[in-house]
C-alpha cells in the first residue's frame, strides 16, 4: 500500500530492523502509524503475535472505533509480561466525527493478573488532555473519514 496517499494508516514497513538493546534474538517489526501530517514509527515485539496477529487486531479495532465504541487500544508491540515489564499501545478515543490517537507503554503491573492482550480496550482509561500535573497529553487527531477509507483500502469493511 502507499501510505502516504492517506491521511491514516497503521502498517509494517519494508526497513530493516534496528533490534532494541542491540539483541538480535528478540524477532521484531519495523512499522508506522500515519496520523494526518505526522508519522510515527514503532517496533513490534514478535514473541508472541506475528504481523497478521497484529493487522488483525488493528482492523478490528479501527472497525469498533467505526461502529460506535467510544474508545480502543491498538496494541503495536507485546511480549511476554514474564519478559517484559511493558507494552505499547495507542488508545484511540472516539470524539463526534474525530479520532483522537495518544501514545502509551503501560506497565504490565497495572492490568488486570489475567488480561487478555486482544481485549486491551477494556482496560484503558476514558480520554483526559491534562496529566494532573496540568501538562498536556501529546495527540495527534484524524477523521473517522480517514480511517475509514484506510479500512476500504484494506476491503475490511
Amino acid at each position: 500500500m502507499d501510505w502516504a496517499t492517506y491521511m491514516f494508516s497503521i502498517e509494517f514497513t519494508d526497513e530493516l530492523v534496528e533490534f532494541p538493546y542491540d539483541d538480535a534474538s528478540i524477532p521484531a517489526a519495523p512499522g508506522r502509524l500515519l496520523l494526518g501530517k505526522s508519522t510515527e514509527e514503532f517496533l513490534a515485539n514478535l514473541s508472541l503475535w506475528n504481523k497478521s496477529d497484529y493487522e488483525s487486531h488493528w482492523k478490528h479495532g479501527l472497525k469498533a472505533l467505526l461502529g460506535g465504541n467510544s474508545k480502543v487500544a491498538l496494541v503495536v508491540s507485546y511480549d511476554d509480561p514474564k519478559a517484559s515489564s511493558n507494552m505499547e499501545i495507542w488508545r484511540v478515543y472516539r470524539d463526534g466525527e474525530w479520532a483522537h490517537f495518544q501514545n502509551q507503554r503501560p506497565w504490565y503491573s497495572d492490568l488486570p493478573h489475567n488480561f487478555d492482550v486482544s481485549k486491551m480496550s477494556q482496560y484503558i482509561q476514558d480520554r483526559v488532555v491534562m496529566t494532573a500535573e496540568g501538562t498536556l497529553i501529546s495527540e495527534w487527531d484524524v477523521t473517522i473519514r480517514d480511517i475509514e477509507s484506510f479500512l476500504r483500502s484494506l476491503n475490511a469493511l
